[in-house]
């Protein structure tokens, strides 16, 4: 598929809908005490030769909430496939019966998050990402990865911090705090007046606020308030050259869209797997390329916070967590792989491409993320001139579609991914021409 293709390119996926009605929603209940071998027995296979509609299709009946839900606030969670949660929960189950038996006063194989290495997850999540073992911490969201990055780094009076003016909290916060605590200055680029220029506009914009005194870049692959897709390679050139610290949040990247840190030069990426990548909640990454590692501080301190000799396991000390969410993970990334991230990008694109042509058609709406086929992924934000966000929001709530007013405003985030169909598209944009005729 291409960037341009938009609904009418979809009318041949209307079965979708049909296919969608024989859907389950039942989870096959694991068994206490189920021993390690027998964990994990529920895996999706894509059915062989399968065109789009029928891979997702059946990839949705891999979903427990209702089919005649249409979820599209993965932007905010995401929603776990059967797969994942009986892997957790099998875990989970098989961990606190032998609880007693703990390696406790072991390094190896003792599932205490934070005090060991966990190098299997690590690995794999580091072959996701295009990354090494090594450079890879888990953590439990992308706001704590986040801090560790700002609170590792040492700062002088005066130090700028540059980044947009559209980034989560949990991005722009921990830079905030340290601009505050130690006299470094934090700086900000307004990204709607940079994305009207396109990409290079962009572009444009970084290059033109950087001065003498930054030290740190930070950006979102794509922004979580208005789906903004950034020019991320040119923007980690960009600060190679100039010799900044490039950060990358790419929470609502990971598991929509194939990510390569080595491809995109990054200096270190965030995510939250519990997002996109349909991970448990509270499971988040942490890549730090591995030449950048001894110019950051270990943040928590714990028994290994100056482990120089197993790169960013020291940037994982939080002490004791959860394992079994880490088995999830490991599921979510099986589960990504089995569908393939670059045709879960496809899809997701062709549903916001549907989308954005629709709502086009319809008077009095507002998109505010980037029509620019360069510049969205799965999500949309809109808004009607003649309704709130809360009467949006309820109004496609009432219809079963699922979701986010952005309050004190009078938009609505709508994120297609994998489990979001054409037709769950055409009954948003029925209740959207309906509002707009009241």
């Amino acid at each position: 598929m291409t960037d341009s293709i938009g609904r009418r390119a979809f009318l041949s996926l209307s079965g979708s809908a049909a296919l969608l009605a024989a859907s389950g929603s039942g989870l096959e209940a694991g068994v206490p005490g189920l021993p390690a071998e027998a964990r994990g027995r529920h895996r999706f296979r894509a059915p062989a030769s399968a065109s789009d509609p029928e891979l997702f299709a059946a990839a949705r009946r891999e979903f427990l909430f209702p089919t005649d839900i249409a979820y599209c606030n993965t932007g905010t969670l995401g929603a776990m496939p059967r797969e994942v949660l009986e892997a957790q929960t099998n875990e989970l189950t098989r961990l606190e019966a032998e609880l007693p038996d703990w390696p406790y006063y072991t390094q190896i194989g003792a599932p205490l998050t934070g005090y060991q290495p966990r190098e299997e997850i690590r690995a794999d999540v580091g072959r996701f990402i295009g990354a090494d073992m090594d450079e890879i911490a888990l953590t439990q969201n992308a706001t704590m990865s986040m801090n560790f990055l700002a609170n590792g780094m040492t700062y002088t009076p005066g130090d700028e911090i540059l980044f947009t003016d559209q980034e989560h909290g949990g991005s722009f916060g921990p830079f905030r705090l340290m601009a505050r605590r130690y006299g470094a200055v934090v700086r900000e680029i307004d990204l709607d007046a940079a994305v009207a220029g396109g990409p290079e506009g962009v572009l444009q914009a970084f290059d033109d606020a950087i001065t003498p005194r930054t030290r740190v870049l930070m950006f979102s692959q794509i922004t979580s308030s208005f789906g903004y897709r950034l020019p991320t390679k040119a923007l980690c050139q960009l600060a190679r050259d100039r010799g900044l610290f490039c950060i990358v949040d790419g929470a609502q990247v990971l598991g929509q869209e194939p990510v390569d840190v080595k491809e995109l030069g990054c200096d270190a990426y965030v995510s939250s797997p519990h997002k996109w990548l349909l991970a448990p909640k509270g499971t988040g990454i942490l890549y730090i390329e591995r030449s950048r590692q001894e110019e950051l501080w270990a943040t928590l301190g714990s028994y290994n916070f100056d482990n120089r000799e197993d790169g960013a396991f020291r940037f994982m000390q939080y002490g004791t967590g959860s394992p079994s969410k880490l088995t999830g993970l490991k599921a979510a990334l099986d589960f990504n792989r089995e569908l393939g991230t670059a045709r879960i990008a496809d899809w997701n694109r062709a549903m916001t491409a549907q989308h954005h042509e629709g709502l086009q058609e319809i008077p009095n709406v507002r998109i505010w993320s980037s029509t620019h086929p360069e510049m969205y992924g799965g999500a949309t934000t809109f808004g009607l001139e003649n309704k709130t966000a809360d009467e949006l929001q309820d109004a496609l709530w009432e219809a079963k579609i699922r979701v986010r007013a952005q309050r004190n405003d009078r938009r609505v985030r709508l994120c297609a991914h994998l489990y979001v169909s054409p037709a769950d598209i055409d009954r948003t944009l029925d209740v959207v021409r309906r509002l707009e005729r009241e």
